[in-house]
């Protein structure tokens, strides 16, 4: 029987450190940001979604990438934010000395980016990001079609969903398995860019989902305890899943957190490494030790995150948003000794001095104690480490006082969990292991030659590289004690510091011979460097002019479409009052299909054009909402996602919905070029880039959403069904979505709608509906001709005014300053800018 294929364990790196426990952690791939673009100058790199890690200067990029061809280890740079256009210059520059670098392959985003790679450096493969949100098969299809070898799939696809991908395509999986997991679909969060001008899709997440929020439904705060974290999900620990995605034919696992320290990325490496390992059956299972290290290195709590499923009982715990460690017991409560303040704590696992321990506080961590463990005392004695299984006092220290209440019993601690945060002990034994480890590539080396002659010796890596140098001395007759293998094992197994150890010794010769052992200590040096510089190769390029790179972008050469003000509604109220308000045609996103169908035929009886808006994710077995919607005879559709922007629908107008993320002139042309009538331009553009993107033959083939709320999180995990039923999925919640209206209340007193598609899926929409009144002339002079409306909770009434309001603006019968006056005096937040404000630098 043979075994399964082996899948690269694929670790982090945020900067040299952590690049290199990752090789010596047995990582078989690394990858990681650059900084400063080509030119090395040293500022952030905007294509890079982990712009607060160190990151690699490109200038040192060649040297970055030889230490790890050396070590048998691949290295992929992630060029993985959107782009605007006048960056595309910059981009290339970057892709550039990546080739030249001998990068193995480039992680991307952006559509547009991904056709520049491959038309710039032909053999640089291209992974697709993660960002991307590939979640079917014909995602996959497509990035390949764009020329990715590999897409990283969403993290929110489970094992079933992984296997039905693999029947569909051979493209090569990756699937992360460690680390911290975003509440919201990778490259459909809007939220940092909507509230304060940090895109999560430029690699400047500012992590709202770990905020606290309070819950409120049908209009009233709903006690939820101490829960208060509602969008701060677990950390992923897939080690139990391994051997599921091995037999599945992944081709890469990949370990998150290049924020994280070298001990977490040697740990989660080693951790990987020995469970890859066990699954092919060449080595054990990693013990509870090996896992407990990487968790202690950083956790929230861990789990197998969707991949066993959907599971929202579980995910989100609501008590915790930043770094625990492991549970070590729960409080019993304090006391004091020797004139010192301690807590009692039941021990579940064992207690040192020196560890830093955390016991949990009430609603948003309130009440929290925590510290690092100055003394200990068990049963009355003072020890240096307390076994698991009894109570122990804690003394947190000289400058850690306990609040007099908890002191007197007032404040109930009894119960509460107990966290070890960090583990001085763990992390040196870390650190010990990965310097006993130095990462080795095993080599075979052969001795070939005629007597006379001068011999050659080549060296080879198993499925890698090779290389040969000439002895500079010729092979002299023996008469006793010819060279033999184990002489030549002895001369050459002398390689010190190098990144290679010699496995494999052959000998070809016609007759007994011998050679100088410094003539053969030359030859070793010299086969070491040959063999160094033939494991790392760059990428040719292609002859591409830089000038012109954006202005000889155009679109397709098609008819723009019908010139309209399209409003996209939630239920058939808002339908009608849209269309009686003027409303060029509706598009239709109901919760559900029966009712969406039956507004449908309503209005397109009553000769409205009528269009519909499928989900945003769209997995494996749910094409058959798409065909269900287009078995109604739409007059459009929206196209939210990769997979359906591959699907072909002739004979139906397809509208590119804003999760396209087209930022630049070459994304939209591509996209358009797969047969969308028009493209809507992402919400990651500002005022001044949307207007520099659509100042060009672009603008008639534009939709541009001029109000909505904007749609902050969207997510695989349902709020709805963790905080108001015991059930895990959609199967055994009871749908509360359907009977109550709920929003979050965030720090500031705003409260968000919080709205769940057909899917299943949830959307956290911003109280205030952005609007972009003050664009909408300048836009329509450009040569825009279709703008959208977007409505979520708003009563026919209101949909009647926004409508009203707008097409007036557009018919040049209101100003954008009056617009906008008057959607502010009408909403409880009034409208906002949002993400079209321009920030300066």
């Amino acid at each position: 029987m043979s075994r399964p294929a082996r899948p690269e364990v694929l670790a982090p790196a945020g900067d040299r450190a952590a690049l290199e426990a990752a090789v010596r952690g047995g990582a078989d791939a690394v990858y990681f940001g650059l900084r400063g673009g080509a030119a090395g100058s040293g500022a952030a790199s905007p294509f890079n979604a982990r712009a607060r890690a160190a990151n690699f200067d490109a200038a040192e990029l060649e040297e970055t990438v030889r230490f790890l061809h050396a070590h048998g280890v691949k290295g992929y740079v992630t060029l993985n934010t959107l782009v605007f256009d006048d960056e595309l210059p910059s981009v290339r520059g970057a892709i550039e000395a990546c080739a030249a670098a001998g990068v193995d392959a480039v992680i991307v985003q952006d559509l547009g980016v991904m056709r520049l790679a491959r038309a710039l450096a032909p053999g640089l493969p291209i992974h697709a990001s993660t960002q991307m949100t590939c979640t079917d098969a014909a995602g996959v299809e497509l990035a390949r079609e764009l020329g990715a070898a590999r897409v990283i799939l969403a993290r929110e696809l489970s094992l079933d969903d992984i296997a039905a991908i693999r029947r569909a395509t051979d493209v090569e999986l990756e699937v992360f398995v460690h680390g911290a997991l975003c509440i919201a679909y990778s490259g459909q969060c809007l939220t940092s860019e909507a509230i304060g001008g940090r895109s999560a899709n430029r690699g400047a997440c500012a992590q709202a989902c770990r905020l606290p929020y309070r819950l409120v439904v049908d209009g009233a705060l709903r006690d939820l305890g101490d829960a208060a974290y509602l969008l701060s999900p677990e950390d992923l620990d897939a080690t139990d899943v391994i051997p599921d995605l091995v037999a599945l034919g992944v081709a890469s696992v990949k370990i998150e957190g290049r924020l994280k320290g070298p001990e977490y990325v040697g740990a989660t490496a080693r951790l990987y490494r020995a469970a890859i390992d066990a699954a092919v059956g060449e080595g054990a299972v990693p013990g509870a030790t090996d896992r407990e290290a990487a968790l202690q290195a950083f956790s929230r709590g861990s789990g197998p995150g969707f991949l066993r499923g959907v599971d929202h009982q579980r995910l989100v715990d609501g008590r915790t948003c930043d770094h625990r460690g492991i549970e070590v017991g729960d409080a019993r409560g304090a006391t004091r000794r020797r004139g010192h303040e301690v807590l009692v704590v039941r021990a579940a696992r064992p207690l040192a001095r020196g560890e830093g321990i955390l016991v949990e506080g009430g609603f948003a961590g309130e009440g929290e104690i925590g510290g690092r463990i100055w003394g200990l005392w068990l049963d009355g004695r003072e020890v240096e480490r307390a076994p698991a299984g009894g109570d122990v006092e804690v003394w947190l220290g000289p400058d850690r006082r306990l609040p007099e209440d908890v002191l007197r019993g007032a404040r109930g601690l009894r119960g509460r969990r107990v966290f070890r945060t960090s583990d001085p002990g763990a992390a040196r034994a870390v650190r010990e292991a990965l310097d006993r480890a130095p990462r080795r590539v095993a080599i075979d080396v052969r001795l070939e030659g005629r007597l006379g002659e001068r011999p050659r010796l080549s060296a080879a890596i198993e499925g890698g590289a090779s290389a040969s140098v000439e002895v500079d001395a010729p092979l002299g007759r023996a008469d006793r004690s010819p060279l033999d293998e184990a002489t030549l094992r002895k001369q050459l197994d002398r390689l010190g510091d190098t990144p290679f150890v010699l496995r494999g010794v052959g000998l070809s010769l016609d007759g007994p011979a011998l050679v100088p052992p410094s003539a053969l200590n030359r030859a070793r040096r010299a086969l070491v460097a040959a063999l160094l510089e033939a494991s790392h190769r760059g990428h040719a390029l292609a002859p591409i002019a830089a000038e012109g790179l954006v202005a000889a972008v155009a679109p397709p050469e098609a008819p723009p479409p019908a010139p309209g003000l399209f409003v996209l509604c939630r239920n058939v109220a808002q339908a009608r009052a849209a269309l009686d308000a003027g409303a060029s045609g509706v598009y239709l996103d109901f919760l559900e299909m029966v009712g969406l169908g039956a507004a449908a035929r309503e209005l397109m009886a009553a000769g409205a054009s009528v269009g519909v808006a499928p989900p945003r994710i769209r997995k494996p077995g749910e094409e058959k909402i798409d065909r269900y919607l287009l078995s109604l005879g739409p007059a459009a559709i929206l196209v939210r996602s990769l997979g359906a922007l591959l699907d072909a629908t002739p004979g139906v107008p397809r509208i590119g919905d804003f999760s396209l993320n087209v930022t630049n002139k070459l994304a939209a042309r591509e996209v358009l070029s797969r047969g969308l009538a028009a493209f809507t331009p992402s919400f990651d553009l500002d005022a001044a880039q949307l207007e520099s993107l659509l100042d060009s033959p672009f603008a008639p083939f534009a939709e541009v959403v001029v109000h909505h709320p904007m749609p902050l999180f969207h997510m695989e995990h349902c709020v709805i069904a963790a905080t108001l039923s015991e059930g895990k999925d959609h199967r055994t919640c009871g749908r509360p979505c359907e009977h109550h209206a709920l929003s979050l209340r965030d720090r500031a007193g705003m409260d968000h709608p919080l709205e769940a598609d057909v899917g299943c899926r949830n959307t956290v929409f911003h109280a205030a509906p952005q609007s972009a009144a003050h664009l909408v002339p300048r836009l329509a002079q450009s040569g825009v001709r279709r703008f959208r409306i977007e409505l979520v909770r708003e009563d026919a009434e209101a949909a009647r005014r926004v409508v009203e309001a707008y097409r007036r603006l557009l018919a040049g019968e209101a100003a954008p300053a009056e617009v906008t006056r008057g959607l502010r005096a009408e909403g409880s937040y009034g409208v906002v800018r949002g993400s079209l404000r321009v920030l300066q630098a």
